[in-house]
């Protein structure tokens, strides 16, 4: 997740219970210098696939669901798809 400000007493608290929950990092972003921009919290690889959270999101968000056909498509046939300069590769 990318934030220019984060404000509140508790939100950086709560934020690294999200991120150990969905190991998602935090990056707050310096508007007028990208390049000075911080990792507040790095995120985690997880190994195991929440697939009720992926059914959910794939459900919510059609770029998301566009996303999952492909990983389907690559494990199923190997072949890997070029989206908008984004090259899909999977282990």
């Amino acid at each position: 997740m990318v934030a220019s400000q984060i404000t509140g007493s508790d939100t950086l608290k709560e934020l690294r219970v999200l991120c150990a929950a969905h190991g998602i990092g935090v990056i707050k972003l310096e508007v007028d210098n990208p390049s000075e921009s911080q990792i507040l919290i790095p995120a985690q690889e997880k190994t195991i696939i929440d697939w009720d959270s992926c059914s959910r999101l794939a459900r919510e968000n059609k770029d998301f669901n566009n996303y999952i056909k492909l990983v389907k498509q690559f494990y199923q046939t190997g072949e890997i798809k070029v989206l908008i300069g984004i090259i899909l590769i999977l282990k």
